[in-house]
């Protein structure tokens, strides 16, 4: 009798322990699952500020006399996100065909470290209207996203930087168009920084030298998260694109 209720004890011994530690395992999971969340979340914020900085610094360099120049950032290496140049992020089309594509900047975490619902946009800088009037504005967006693919990588979440298009009227029925267009190039030597090379504006006409409609429309995003704006101009239009090549690792 006595050695039934010792073997008794002694199972209930290990059960209650077998219990405290799957309890403890789960709590472990829990925290774990919670440090990767709120450090992935801090790293979004790091590189919503990284971006602010890098498209104010493309603004001023696109407004200054001499526009070309090169721009360099370190930047924030975490295990909760990777970077990328996502092509043809924005596509530029008149009277329906399309005449430039533009990458965009990309940071985004896994669906298990962040997870806004698919088709989420909060625009951080810049504005929702993707054509500036003669440069009112920023020239440069940074916008966060909800859950989407871009090229072939499943974000749960991420934030970008891409360009806006801005009108320019000179008068006369006369209109540039500045187009500013991200390149994107890999570079594994560069892991730590992000590299801006702001060329010099190259005037082209194409077929638009003739006076007429012109129907612009400019679309940036992926899938179901993007934005659009429109504008008609009666008259002749000079293009102006402006080439950044934007390295990284």
């Amino acid at each position: 009798m006595g050695m039934s209720r010792g073997l008794s004890e002694i199972v209930s011994m290990v059960i209650i322990m077998g219990v405290v530690i799957a309890l403890g395992l789960i709590f472990y999971i829990i925290v774990g699952i919670n440090f990767s969340k709120a450090s992935a979340s801090v790293s979004v914020s790091q590189i919503e500020t990284l971006f602010d900085n890098i498209a104010t610094d493309l603004d001023s360099a696109l407004s200054s006399p001499m526009p070309s120049n090169v721009l360099s950032y370190p930047v924030f290496m975490t295990n909760y996100g990777t970077y990328n140049v996502a092509p043809s992020f924005c596509n530029l089309t008149i009277n329906g065909i399309t005449a430039y594509s533009s990458g965009g900047v990309v940071f985004g975490v896994p669906p298990g470290y962040g997870s806004m619902p698919s088709g989420y946009i909060n625009v951080l800088l810049g504005n929702r209207s993707l054509i500036v009037a003669n440069e009112s504005s920023n020239l440069f967006n940074v916008v966060f996203y909800g859950a989407s693919t871009i090229s072939g990588v499943t974000y749960g979440e991420f934030i970008a930087l891409y360009p806006r298009v801005a009108v320019l009227t000179m008068g006369g029925g006369q209109y540039e168009l500045l187009v500013p267009v991200l390149i994107g190039r890999f570079n594994p030597s560069l892991s730590n920084l992000l590299v801006f090379n702001v060329t010099y504006p190259i005037s082209v006409n194409y077929n638009y030298d003739r006076p007429g409609t012109y129907i612009i429309n400019y679309t940036c995003g992926a899938k179901n998260e993007l934005l659009s704006s429109d504008v008609v101009l009666n008259g002749k239009i000079e293009i102006l694109p402006v080439y950044i090549y934007v390295y990284y690792g």
